[in-house]
């Protein structure tokens, strides 16, 4: 598919998954992922903040509060996730958000007019990194900071590595699995480089926990981008790979539960 239907394709996705992405406890995955951005940021309290590809608002809502004389702006080209963020940061009482539909290719803001910029999970979706990584610095003021995370190039084995082999089963083309792309300190480093940031620094963090069971699993890939190639599966066959995956994501179980395994690279750089 061409760059247009490729964009497409992934906005449908995600206002599929939008009601249930990132809400649950199986899913808090991208909760601690957010929880440490303020400190990576190092907000003061004070700054305009812009967050790319915001979702439903999971990074908004966790840097929001620690900007009580500031505000964060985030803009997703997804109506489905946009719908939800206005949900969870009304349940939070956040008033000093705001949710923008745009296309984060194509960001109309006004340039240099944030203090920083935060894009979680999203950069490794679009074809050109760089350009977009540049792209967004030129939304933020000169010595403002622009924070880019992405799971390493391994996440949630071995879960995935059952999903993709039981999924090729059924004739399902496996899925690009782009977080590769950016999955390690010295990929996204020279990223940042090639964008013209400076003063890049990276840091990783582990978010993994455990299950207690195969059920909190599927709740993973129905409400996120594994969704997609399960939409290409008939209503019968859906049911039976549901079946057959969980029981071997359940023979995961060692006493303990089932293991999530993700670790997140965060980087940082500064606007020239």
């Amino acid at each position: 598919m061409n760059e247009a239907e490729r964009k497409q394709h992934i906005r449908k996705t995600f206002n599929a998954v939008a009601e249930g992405y990132g809400g649950s406890p199986s899913q808090r995955l991208f909760a601690l992922a957010a929880a440490r951005l303020p400190e990576i940021f190092a907000l003061r309290g004070d700054e305009q903040v812009l967050d790319v590809a915001c979702g439903t608002g999971i990074a908004t809502c966790a840097l929001a509060p620690h900007l009580p004389r500031g505000r964060v702006t985030g803009l997703d080209f997804s109506s489905g996730m946009l719908a939800q963020a206005h949900k969870n940061a009304q349940a939070a009482a956040l008033r000093n958000v705001d949710f923008v539909e745009m296309d984060m290719q194509a960001i109309t803001l006004p340039g240099r007019r944030f203090d920083a910029a935060n894009c979680s999970f999203a950069l490794f979706f679009v074809s050109d990194m760089c350009a977009q990584l540049a792209h967004i610095a030129t939304k933020v003021k000169p010595g403002g900071a622009v924070v880019c995370n992405a799971f390493s190039d391994t996440p949630f084995l071995p879960n995935v590595d059952l999903f993709m082999e039981r999924i090729g089963r059924y004739g399902i083309e496996r899925p690009e699995f782009s977080l590769q792309r950016t999955g390690t300190e010295e990929k996204f480093a020279a990223l940042y480089r090639a964008a013209g940031l400076q003063d890049v620094k990276t840091v990783r963090a582990d978010v993994s926990y455990m299950l207690p069971d195969a059920n909190g699993w599927w709740d993973i890939v129905w409400y996120a981008g594994l969704r997609d190639p399960l939409s290409r599966l008939l209503p019968d066959e859906l049911e039976q790979f549901k079946h057959e995956h969980l029981a071997e994501i359940q023979a995961l179980d060692q006493g303990h539960g089932i293991p999530v395994n993700a670790q997140v690279i965060y980087a940082k750089g500064i606007v020239a």
